[in-house]
């Protein structure tokens, strides 16, 4: 545990200090007013809410004025390497008004800490001391995480031995015994003068020097709380005599330790350290105003968690180094909504806006258009013109769609087809001249059909070959743009369909597209834990798509493919659906996959797929773009950051993919991770699979930019985090869903840039986040 001489905490009015080393480490937070830092070679100008932090034998000085009010704390060397093993082979780099981006959640929980030291100090309550200490270890485990850089010594040679530390920590347990440099010098097999040199160029202080601070640091104690003499403490403590002792001590404090005792006992007064005549400092009482403001800085960073230590990544990302483009792929996006009448209902209505508007959507995609309950049935009447119609629904229906520029997707089941074929085919006929008098020839040739028989099927290919082939003259007798295609269950480990699904080879110019499947699910094994076993579903999606790719090619087929249903891995529960964030792995299949296929398959929402499978289990083999009341999965973020992708990709790798547009760039960082989401309960394994990285760009074109961050991850756009977090055994109600959809959004956090050819910050990327960076030059 610290003692109060190890640290210290103060507000402070700078007008000047000359030149001086800083013995430990320092930080100078500006409350009000302004504050130069000389340090080296380079002068720093402070202003309110910057701070600095000063390292161990390093020089400085500063220059303020009367208004300059300073949040000083310091910490002893001796202190800080107790704690911190490789104290003595680090700098700490933090120059708030100068750090890269990215840094800036680091700043003001430094500030929020400071804050919380002053303001425990102040109100002085039983538990400020603890309160003051938590504060300044959350500042330790900071610095020592996020802004330290590997020392370099006078000749260039970095500190990357741990014998000072070693050494340093010998001291801090040895400090009570006779222990010399000498002592020292044959345990690690050197030379007295060579240890004496080299111990004093890291440290800033003689062997002796540093030893003899940590016994005066251990003796305050026995001055303030013992009963014992002087001559007992100096022999508790280490020091060869009294005399040894008291000349020491008043060489350190300014007094004797019997003037530092008395003292002590009659006004509780800390020891402190005499100011050289030329330093103009001195230290100011905290006022009503000043706590105010030190209580903002606590409030600001609220929202601002400290971020777990994550494995530290260098990733350089050139645009000279990638002179090759690649067009931004765009194939058709599909909306399932189950049966026709369900695009009269409103929320859905709103559901189609929004991802025309947003998502490109450009087909809806229909179930049981003949054999559903969206046609009407037939009725008798006596009418000369009847009022009522079959096509009630589907017109209203489709006629909202055409207003919106959605055309129709439309899956034909063999099953229903066959239930009673010459009654489904004139249905099917006379529907297709009523929709082509209504709705125009222009609209309904656009449309897309669909064939679809389950790859579990007893149904002999000769058969599903007839029936599809008199769907296919039907409809193209109609119109010869009409797409007609079929589904082909093809199965990723054997690399070709099923037999009963071979038929399609023979019709291949009767087939306008291939639509499949991909539910990487259903590739592995969810009773067995082992994490590796999930390894194989890595790419199963791309994977899948390629292999489909290479049989047709190898048939001689050439047939645009959609992907008409997939999903990622979720664990195969509606729990884990929710736990497992995916948000990464979404974006990913999405953007690789849509430079295979021409068409891309979604469910609208949660209520619609699940009330479409009409069965007690919850299939996970889609992906839907709402939940209930709206709310928009992370499906739906995923497809809109592909969808806001400019211009041309210049540079592109497993984890980030680099555009070019005509005002700027977009970056967007990923940090995919594939494991057993069975695991996603466990916050300590989610924990392990954090990324920080320190990101330079080297290639951009140099200038003053407006930088727009959005960051997606299980804490910032996730709906089920925040679900959850109202959790209530009494249920909900429209109030609570209103606050989950409104808050269940990825950030956004705006800044002005100027970037120069070789720019470089700092991002915190969650399991399967996505950062989406776009820099826009100003005019």
């Amino acid at each position: 545990m610290g003692k109060k001489d190890d640290y210290k905490i103060q507000l402070e009015n700078i007008a000047h200090v000359a030149p001086t080393m800083n013995a430990g480490t320092t930080i100078l937070f500006v409350i009000h007013g302004k504050l130069v830092i000389e340090k080296g070679r380079h002068d720093f100008s402070l202003v309110k809410n910057d701070l600095i932090v000063l390292n161990h034998n390093e020089y400085y000085a500063a220059r303020g004025d009367d208004e300059t009010i300073v949040v000083r704390l310091h910490m002893t060397s001796p202190f800080f390497a107790s704690y911190y093993a490789d104290y003595f082979q680090f700098a700490f780099d933090c120059v708030s008004n100068t750090i890269d981006t990215g840094r800036e959640r680091m700043i003001a929980l430094l500030r929020k800490y400071l804050a919380e030291m002053m303001i425990a100090q102040s109100y002085k309550t039983e538990s400020s001391q603890l309160e003051i200490q938590s504060a300044m270890f959350q500042i330790m485990l900071l610095l020592t995480r996020f802004f330290k850089k590997e020392l370099v010594l006078k000749e260039g040679a970095t500190v990357h031995d741990t014998r000072i530390t070693r050494i340093t920590q010998q001291l801090e347990q040895r400090f009570d015994e006779q222990i010399t440099l000498q002592d020292i010098a044959e345990q690690e097999f050197l030379s007295v003068s060579y240890l004496s040199r080299y111990f004093k160029k890291v440290t800033g202080l003689g062997f002796l020097q540093y030893l003899t601070q940590i016994r005066l640091k251990h003796s305050l104690d026995d001055l303030r709380a013992s009963s014992a003499n002087i001559s007992q403490i100096a022999q508790k403590n280490g020091f060869s005599s009294p005399k040894n002792f008291t000349t020491s001590f008043k060489a350190y404090y300014g007094k004797t330790p019997a003037t530092y005792r008395q003292e002590a006992l009659t006004s509780q007064a800390s020891p402190e350290k005499t100011e050289a005549a030329s330093t103009q400092t001195k230290q100011i009482a905290q006022s009503p105003d000043i706590l105010v403001q030190l209580a903002q800085y606590r409030q600001a960073a609220e929202q601002v968690s400290l971020v777990d230590e994550a494995p530290f990544e260098k990733k350089v990302i050139s645009l000279s180094a990638n002179k090759a483009t690649t067009a931004i792929p765009d194939p058709l996006h599909i909306l399932m909504i189950g049966e026709l009448k369900e695009a009269l209902k409103e929320n859905v209505q709103t559901q189609l806006m929004l991802a025309k508007a947003e998502l490109r959507v450009r087909y809806v995609g229909i179930r049981h258009l003949i054999g559903g309950t969206t046609l009407l049935p037939d009725k008798e009447t006596d009418e000369k013109l009847p009022t009522s119609s079959p096509y009630a629904n589907a017109d209203l229906a489709i006629a909202y769609l055409q207003k919106l520029d959605l055309r129709l997707f439309i899956r034909m089941e063999y099953q229903e087809t066959i239930a009673n074929e010459p009654l489904y085919f004139q249905k099917l006929e006379q529907f297709m001249r009523h929709v082509m008098q209504v709705f125009g020839r222009g609209f309904v040739s656009s449309w897309h059909f669909m064939y679809f028989e389950p790859h579990r099927t007893a149904v002999p290919k000769k058969e599903l070959q007839r029936v599809y082939l008199k769907l296919q003259q039907l409809l193209k007798s109609f119109d010869a743009r009409i797409q007609v295609g079929s589904y082909l269950p093809f199965s990723e480990r054997r690399e070709m369909p099923l037999p009963s699904h071979e038929w399609m080879v023979e019709t291949a110019d009767a087939i306008d597209f291939v639509a499949f499947n991909a539910n990487q699910n259903e590739a592995v094994d969810f009773s067995k834990s082992a994490n590796e076993d999930f390894f194989v579903t890595q790419d199963y999606v791309l994977s899948k798509t390629k292999k489909l790719k290479q049989y047709l090619k190898q048939l001689q087929i050439d047939k645009p493919l959609i992907l008409a249903n997939w999903n990622t891995l979720t664990g195969n529960t509606r729990y884990t659906n929710g736990t497992f964030f995916r948000g990464a792995l979404i974006f990913q299949t999405v953007l690789a996959v849509s430079s295979e296929v021409a068409g891309l398959g979604f469910w609208i929402n949660t209520e619609l797929y699940e009330e479409e499978l009409r069965e007690h289990t919850i299939r996970l083999d889609g992906l839907e773009l709402f939940h209930f009341f709206n709310g928009r999965r992370p499906a739906f973020y995923a497809l809109q950051f592909k969808e806001r992708l400019r211009g041309e990709i210049i540079a592109h790798g497993e984890d980030f993919v680099l555009t070019a547009f005509e005002d700027g760039y977009q970056l967007v960082l990923l940090n995919c991770t594939h494991f057993n989401p069975l695991y996603s309960v466990e916050d300590s394994f989610l924990r392990a699979h954090r990324k920080e990285w320190h990101i330079r760009l080297h290639g951009f074109l140099a200038g003053h930019y407006q930088l727009r961050t959005f960051q997606f991850d299980r804490d910032n756009g996730a709906l089920y985090s925040k679900y959850w977090e109202l959790n209530s055994k009494y249920g909900w109600d429209q109030e609570m869903m209103n606050y989950v959809v409104q808050a269940s959004r990825p950030t956004l956090s705006v800044s002005d840039e100027a970037i120069s050819d070789d720019w470089s910050f700092y991002a915190y990327l969650d399991m399967n986040a996505i950062h989406f960076y776009e820099f826009r030059r100003t005019i």
